[in-house]
């Protein structure tokens, strides 16, 4: 339901700085549980929403920020205007491990942003056993040895995954003599 900074700065390929510096321009929400505190408006407990620019100081893009710091208004997750924290009198202190984002959010935001893992449409690099290649490698040189030239090599390789085949669809030469060629080296020497 809920996913700290750190996991989402892992999903997304960025830092937590990111995500913080697209909440404080609006585009992403964050939040954190509070117990119980008070505000103008009354008693305040339960999930909500950090303003941006009260926890910015944490996210120092040279590393120097605080572990945590004081805020001073929340929104509670079913208003729209922020609350000022009058108990405790100093603000509630938000460590940088209890800032969340929820899947629902998460969600959103990657939608709006074409972020969505969808399965690729792009040949995959896993079309071919290429562990299997390796074993039949290792079978190979062990019952009779290297073949006289890498072409030789590459071109066994390349007609054995074509018998493997059901339409005879092989690498092609570049892609075998790629993964080929490091044995090669290393045997030859």
């Amino acid at each position: 339901v809920f996913y700290t900074l750190f996991e989402v700065s892992a999903r997304w390929g960025c830092t937590p700085t990111d995500i913080a510096e697209w909440a404080a321009f609006e585009r992403l929400e964050l939040i954190t549980s509070v117990s119980l505190i008070q505000s103008r408006a009354g008693p305040i407990a339960g999930l909500v929403a950090l303003h941006a620019a009260d926890i910015m100081p944490m996210f120092r893009r040279d590393g120097t920020g605080p572990t945590e710091v004081r805020v001073h208004r929340v929104k509670q997750h079913d208003r729209t205007e922020w609350e000022f924290i009058t108990e405790p009198s100093g603000g509630l202190v938000v460590a940088k491990a209890d800032i969340l984002i929820s899947a629902a959010e998460m969600a959103r935001f990657e939608d709006e942003n074409d972020m969505v893992r969808r399965p690729s449409t792009a040949p995959s690099a896993y079309k071919y056993d290429w562990d299997a290649m390796y074993v039949a490698v290792i079978k190979r040189i062990h019952e009779h040895g290297l073949p006289e030239t890498q072409a030789e090599f590459v071109g066994e390789f390349q007609e054995w995954f074509s018998r493997r085949s059901e339409n005879g669809d092989a690498p092609d030469e570049r892609t075998i003599r790629r993964r080929l060629n490091p044995i090669w080296r290393e045997l030859r020497a």
